[in-house]
């Protein structure tokens, strides 16, 4: 309650107390003062101070009327897919969004805000069909109904490739809706299969395909039934960027196969990796000997060290890598065998505690995915990958991250976060015997991640886009700065108003109307290519989205049910106006005439006194 409506209430109480005493102190010296054959009866009296009372409660009243519920029926929102005709009940408010059809006796509203606007007495809402679309997706101020269609049995989940360099390995993941059975592929440019997986309902899967040459492409992510038809499909977007190759150092305190593929496999790719192998009394072997002083640190983006090296570090050595780490460097530490109890201290010291023996146990990687099939011949059978050796060692704690696991859930490389950097473990001990046995591309699939993990954190350059946009459907940009615009695929642009309300995230709003590729260009000449859904494309994944939304919402607003039903608003002081005027009519008629008796039916109803 505001200051200024306090104030005015506690006057008011005030003079009408004031009011009301002053009357009733009247009637008392009034009847006093006059004769006793003059005296009015005392039924008299108590009427004219009941009615003084009276007429002050119904000013306050009239004055400040009390609160009237608004709660009413329920108000009934029909979405896309919902039946034409919904059933009601006495009291109920019946409307229809743009997105649904043709629904019985429902009035047409532009969104939810302006029905909850329009229809502010009703108690609860339901919601018939698939559910609220992103305009909607705001809190709810009442309880709301919702009861959810079965999942679609198309694509109701699909996660898109980041960019990527030329030559990396990108994948697409998703999820399947309710079809029994079906496979999806993924098609390169070239209408070529180039991946493919076997699934049933509701199970998730990853596609992976490498990127040739910079530029843009579109790939073609296709789900079919069992028996081949084509149930759905979705356009991939791949960017395949330069990007400037990490600078990697290779601590080891001996020489072995794993350096030497290791450095193999760098120089193809691509990576700036020198390798410095100390072998004691001042022996070195490989690149020149990287000083360890924050300068040289602070140009090197990843250090790989297995423990031997570690050992021969002075103090001064290990404080200055994790002091680098600190500043954002990326420390791979790669046992060779058990460790002794002072290095299991200092990796402790850097965030990772191990456990286990340190014994060599077999290790068997999950197969890769088995190559295209066709009708007319059988799906190849996967190459079988060598047994490789791993250390009995595993990072304690919730917070690590697992970067590689094997198939039983172990995982096999973990890092967890110090300062702006990360420091990871890396427990096999021989996967240069991949590239032995003929297995490159998994060699450098397994490094490629470590690499990409550890390494140092390169400046975010680019816009980033949360969901996957369509035309006529507006989605956020994030991450902008400054004089933001987009330009279509037409090549006319528009200006982008960056959100307040978003803050750090710097989001902004664009309302697409064609598909195709979009730039984004913010105020810093930072350039992001952004690929737009057709506007009918993956309906599947549409509906799905809507459900779990709504879904969210429906369990957020459960909470506000207790203050919903206390909304009120301000009440009528019409019938308080009323019943004060005839109480002071009738107040006024017992003071002009004080020689009212009482009626005929009252006094014989007043018992008699026995004559003596």
């Amino acid at each position: 309650m505001m200051a200024g409506t306090f104030d005015a209430r506690l006057w008011v109480a005030l003079i009408l107390l004031i009011a009301v005493a002053t009357g009733l102190i009247r009637l008392w010296l009034w009847q006093r003062a006059a004769a006793v054959a003059d005296r009015a009866p005392a039924w008299r009296l108590l009427t004219l101070a009941g009615l003084q009372v009276l007429a002050a409660a119904l000013l306050w009243f009239t004055l400040f009327p009390p609160p009237a519920v608004l709660r009413s029926g329920t108000l009934i929102v029909a979405t896309a897919g919902s039946p034409a005709t919904i059933a009601t009940v006495p009291g109920d408010v019946l409307v229809a969004l743009p997105e649904a059809g043709e629904i019985e006796g429902a009035g047409r509203m532009p969104d939810l805000a302006t029905a909850l606007r329009r229809h502010a007495s009703a108690s609860r809402i339901r919601i018939e069909g698939q559910g609220l679309v992103p305009r909607d997706h705001t809190p709810l101020p009442l309880p709301v109904d919702f009861d959810p269609p079965p999942l679609p049995g198309g694509l109701i989940d699909v996660t898109l490739p980041d960019p990527a360099a030329p030559g990396a390995v990108v994948q697409v993941g998703g999820q399947v809706g309710t079809l029994p059975a079906g496979t999806v592929e993924l098609v390169d440019p070239a209408d070529t299969v180039v991946d493919r997986v076997r699934v049933v309902a509701n199970q998730r899967f990853f596609l992976a395909a490498s990127t040739r040459a910079p530029g843009l492409a579109l790939f073609d992510l296709r789900l079919r039934d069992a028996a081949g038809r084509l149930v759905e499909r979705i356009v991939v977007p791949v960017e395949t960027r330069p990007q400037t190759p990490p600078r990697i150092r290779v601590l080891a305190g001996a020489p072995g196969p794993e350096t030497k593929y290791l450095q193999r496999w760098a120089q193809d790719a691509g990576i700036d990796l020198g390798i410095d192998i100390d072998l004691g009394a001042g022996i070195q072997l490989g690149d020149a000997p990287l000083a360890l002083n924050a300068t040289a640190l602070g140009a090197i983006d990843l250090v790989v060290i297995d423990d031997r090296r570690w050992e021969a570090l002075g103090a001064g050595g290990r404080a200055a890598l994790a002091g680098a780490v600190d500043r954002g460097m990326g420390l791979l530490l790669r046992p060779t065998g058990a460790l002794s109890p002072a290095t299991r201290r200092d990796w402790a010291n850097l965030g990772l505690t191990l456990t286990g023996s340190g014994e060599v146990l077999p290790l068997q990687l999950d197969p890769p995915a088995a190559g295209p099939a066709t009708p007319e011949t059988p799906e190849p059978e996967p190459d079988a990958l060598p047994e490789l050796g791993r250390l009995d060692t595993t990072v304690t704690g919730t917070d690590a991250v697992s970067i590689i696991r094997d198939p039983e859930g172990t995982p096999l490389a973990s890092w967890r976060a110090r300062g702006r950097g990360r420091v990871g473990v890396w427990t096999v001990t021989d996967s240069y015997a991949l590239v032995l046995t003929g297995r490159p591309d998994r060699y450098g699939e397994l490094w490629s991640a470590l690499f990409s993990d550890l390494a140092r954190a390169g400046d975010a350059s680019r816009a980033t886009v949360p969901d996957i946009p369509r035309a006529g459907t507006r989605f956020a940009v994030c991450g902008l700065s400054g004089q933001a615009s987009v330009i279509g695929p037409d090549g006319t642009g528009q200006p982008l108003r960056i959100d307040p309300a978003t803050g750090d995230q710097a989001c902004a709003g664009v309302w697409p109307e064609r598909s195709g590729w979009h730039l984004v260009r913010d105020g810093r000449g930072r350039e992001t290519n952004v690929f737009v859904q057709p506007a009918d494309a993956t309906p599947s994944l549409v509906a799905a989205a809507h459900r779990s939304a709504t879904l969210a919402l429906t369990h957020a607003a459960a909470r506000t049910a207790a203050s919903a039903a206390s909304v009120q608003a301000e009440g009528s002081p019409w019938p308080w106006f009323i019943g004060l005027l005839a109480t002071l009519t009738g107040l006024w008629g017992m003071e002009r005439n004080r020689t009212i008796a009482l009626p005929g039916w009252i006094r014989r109803l007043r018992p008699t006194g026995r004559q003596t």
